[in-house]
C-alpha cells in the first residue's frame, strides 16, 4: 500500500517555547482538544515537552510504533520526543497535562530528574491503571488545577504546581508498586535507567559493553545482570533496540535522507545501516517509511 501523502515530515510541537512569561503548563479536556486538533493529533507527531494523558474510558493509543489497547482510567506518560498519536476509533475522553522542565523545576530545583527516573524512563508499561480510589484522587486534584487556572487567584501558579506535583507523586507511587522497586533508593534500577539514558545520549556512537559499564562506574558483568533483571534483555540487545527505535523516529522525517540518518546513528556505511535495520525489523529503511507514514 502506498504511503499517505498527508504529511511530509513528523511534526514536533512546543509548549510556550521561550516565552517565560507563560506558565509552561497546560491542562485540556481530551475529547474537545482531540476534535479541535484531529488533523494533527491523529497522525504521528512528537513534543518538546512532557505529556500525561488520563483516559477515562477504555480505548487505544499509539506510542512509538505500537498501538496499545488500554482499560478505562489509564494514565499514559509520554516523554519528550516520543512519537505518538490519538486513534480515531477510540473514545479519547479524559484530560491532557502538558508541561516543561521550566515549570516542574521552578519551585523545587532538579525534581524533574526524579520523575525522569521514575515515570518518563521508557521502561516497562507505557501506562498505569488507576483503581477507584486512585481515580478519585486524580479527579479531585485535576478539578483543583482547573479551578486555579480558571480563576487565577493570588498564588494560583504555585497552587497549580503543587496540585500537579501531587499527581506525579501518585503516578510514581503506582509505578513503584507495579515494579516492586523503590525508584529513589534502588541502585540497580538507577543504573538501568542511566544505561538507557546514556545509550540515547550517545546514540551517534558505537561503544562496547565494557565502555558503557566504565562510563556508568560499574563493570560489564554487573551491567549485564542488571540489564537482564530490570530491562529484561542483554545490554547488546537494549543498545540494538534503542538504535532501531531512534532510526524509526528519524525515518519518520522524509526530509532527512537515509544516508544522513545512518551517519547520525554512528554508521559509517549506509549500506550496513540498511542491513542492520532490516535484520531488526524485517523491513528496509525505505520500506519502513512507506508502511509507517
Amino acid at each position: 500500500m502506498a504511503a499517505p501523502t498527508y504529511m511530509e515530515t513528523i511534526k514536533r510541537y512546543d509548549l510556550h517555547k521561550d516565552d517565560y512569561s507563560k506558565l509552561h503548563f497546560e491542562i485540556n479536556d481530551a475529547k474537545p482538544y482531540f476534535e479541535k486538533n484531529q488533523k494533527h493529533a491523529s497522525v504521528p507527531h512528537r513534543h518538546s515537552f512532557y505529556q500525561i494523558i488520563w483516559f477515562k474510558k477504555a480505548g487505544r493509543h499509539y506510542v512509538d510504533y505500537e498501538i496499545l489497547d488500554h482499560p478505562e482510567n489509564s494514565i499514559f506518560f509520554i516523554n519528550k520526543n516520543q512519537i505518538h498519536y490519538f486513534c480515531n476509533n477510540a473514545a479519547n475522553e479524559g484530560h491532557l497535562f502538558h508541561f516543561n522542565d521550566v515549570f516542574i523545576n521552578k519551585y523545587q530545583q532538579g525534581i524533574m530528574e526524579r520523575f525522569l527516573a521514575s515515570i518518563f524512563n521508557e521502561i516497562g508499561s507505557r501506562y498505569i491503571k488507576l483503581s477507584t480510589a486512585d481515580t478519585n484522587k486524580v479527579r479531585l486534584l485535576t478539578s483543583f488545577i482547573e479551578s486555579e487556572i480558571r480563576f487565577k487567584d493570588l498564588y494560583y501558579k504555585e497552587q497549580v504546581y503543587h496540585y500537579f506535583q501531587n499527581i506525579l507523586f501518585q503516578i510514581e507511587r503506582l509505578r513503584q508498586k507495579e515494579a516492586n522497586i523503590d525508584f529513589n533508593v534502588a541502585k540497580d534500577y538507577k543504573l538501568a535507567v542511566n544505561f538507557k539514558k546514556l545509550i540515547f545520549d550517545q546514540i551517534d556512537a558505537f561503544y562496547s559493553i565494557d565502555d558503557y559499564a566504565h562510563k556508568l562506574g560499574t563493570n560489564a558483568k554487573t551491567l549485564t545482570t542488571i540489564s537482564k533483571n530490570i530491562l529484561l534483555d542483554t545490554p547488546a540487545n537494549i543498545i540494538k533496540e534503542s538504535k532501531i527505535l531512534e532510526a524509526k523516529r528519524l525515518l519518520s522525517n522524509q526530509k532527512i535522507s537515509i544516508k544522513e540518518i545512518a551517519y547520525s546513528l554512528g554508521f559509517e556505511d549506509p549500506t550496513y545501516f540498511t542491513k542492520y535495520f532490516k535484520k531488526g525489523t524485517g523491513l528496509t529503511p525505505k520500506a519502513f517509511q512507506k508502511t509507517h507514514l
